[in-house]
């Protein structure tokens, strides 16, 4: 772990002792700390007291669905920080009470001494490149190989290459000194030392991607294990892309953690309208631990589907035009380029062009607040920005409902309950709250 300058060291003293005894922190104090923990809240610096929440970090946090998720599906009390790179997210979020930075994440020095007591972070970088509504490239083999050989290397930089990795072949004498500042000198048995490489110097090794935003997949592995190597007590992280993500990244992420001995990994591909959502909405979901062995859905059985037409109070028949008036096919008699849909069922996968959506008896275009309602958000969540760009939060972000179903089993609680009820008064659904299929989690 970094050591504290001496001024700021004396800060954290100061405040702890003045946190112990139930008094506020000078003024001049605190003015120290908000300097040393810039970008990340000053009290941060100092260690958690007995019966405070954890520390959370979320990167690319969007709008606030894992927030929300948290805190408004399972009810958990976390001390958390979100960053993003939009000024509208972070608008959104703040608005809805969610702590909120806005910087490029790329920017940040994930060994901040503010990250010092993170217990767990979640990441959920852009899925453009992935995406099937994108151009795919993150599909394209340069580009995988490039992202991969760039994972690879991250254990290396944290100080986490098993030794016998670390000595070559032919057996030659190692030439790592015993005495390393870093604590991780060669010592026969356990990691080799860290490459001294920096992370800035990490991340340029992913450059030669042809979309900067497929190198954002390499911060799902160097946040927590660059907390890890720091001396944070980190004890979970987790993930959420495309279904499209190749499963080679996914096995070089697990690798990478288990590397570093994180107790266990799990990854599930799940679909939004399995589980009480009105919308479609398919991702993969990975979580990582270091202490325990939790499972995406291990509190969490399928649960019975809730259409378009419920959700938005409309009557049953209803169809949504997508894309405006298109040609009709003489040979089927249907619409060319599949433009239209049934309410009656969930609806398609919400994208920013949503806004442009219309029901077909009226011409009648979903609202924010239902764009919203569609991906599991109260009606009153207080989108910020254009309606352009309300829309494109409501398409990126994960789901209230899909985060608390992933995170139930690192937050323990009643996951499938808690959910079911969620569910049940956000789209006024008695039958979610029916035990009669689905056995409740205890």
């Amino acid at each position: 772990m970094r050591i504290l300058p001496p001024a700021v060291a004396t800060a954290v003293h100061v405040a702890t002792l003045a946190r112990k005894a139930g008094r506020p922190i000078p003024p001049k104090v605190y003015a120290v700390l908000e300097a040393a923990a810039n970008p990340w809240p000053a009290e941060w610096l100092l260690a958690p007291l007995p019966g405070d929440p954890i520390r959370l970090v979320e990167l690319f946090a969007g709008p606030g669905g894992w927030s929300e998720g948290i805190a408004a599906v399972l009810g958990v009390a976390v001390d958390s920080c979100g960053v993003d790179i939009s000024p509208d997210a972070c608008a959104t979020a703040r608005k809805a009470g969610h702590r909120r930075i806005c910087a490029d994440i790329t920017t940040l020095d994930p060994e901040h001494i503010a990250l010092r007591h993170t217990a767990a972070v979640i990441i959920s970088p852009p899925c453009p490149t992935f995406s099937p509504a994108g151009k795919l490239s993150g599909l394209e083999a340069h580009n995988i190989q490039v992202l991969r050989d760039a994972i690879a290397y991250v254990g290396e930089a944290a100080g986490y290459i098993p030794m016998e990795w670390h000595h070559n072949d032919e057996g030659d004498e190692c030439e790592c000194d015993p005495n390393a500042p870093d604590g991780k000198g060669c010592h026969g048995d356990g990691f080799a030392p860290r490459s001294g490489a920096t992370w800035d110097e990490v991340r340029e090794m992913a450059a030669e991607v042809n979309d900067p935003r497929i190198a954002l997949m390499l911060e799902v592995v160097i946040w927590p294990i660059a907390m890890q190597a720091a001396g944070a007590p980190i004890r979970w992280m987790a993930m959420e892309q495309s279904s499209n993500l190749p499963q080679d990244i996914l096995d070089d992420l697990s690798c990478e953690f288990s590397c570093a001995e994180w107790l266990y990994t799990s990854q599930d591909i799940m679909e939004a309208a399995d589980y009480g959502l009105p919308s479609r909405r398919k991702r993969v979901y990975m979580i990582a631990s270091r202490r325990y062995t939790p499972t995406v859905t291990r509190r969490i059985q399928p649960l019975p589907a809730t259409s378009m037409a419920h959700a938005l109070g409309w009557q049953p028949g209803e169809r949504v035009n997508t894309r405006g008036n298109r040609p009709v096919d003489p040979k089927t008699g249907r619409t060319k380029g599949g433009n239209a849909f049934s309410a009656d069922g969930p609806s398609w996968c919400l994208t920013g062009k949503s806004r442009t959506w219309k029901r077909e008896s009226d011409g009648y275009r979903l609202t924010e607040a239902e764009a919203g309602l569609l991906v599991g958000f109260r009606r009153s969540y207080p989108w910020q920005g254009s309606r352009t760009s309300a829309f494109q939060q409501a398409a990126d972000v994960v789901s209230p409902v899909m985060a608390a179903i992933v995170l139930s089993g690192v937050m323990g609680g009643l996951g499938e309950a808690l959910v079911r009820d969620y569910l049940a008064q956000l789209y006024e659904i008695d039958d979610m709250l029916s035990p009669d299929d689905y056995e409740l989690a205890t």
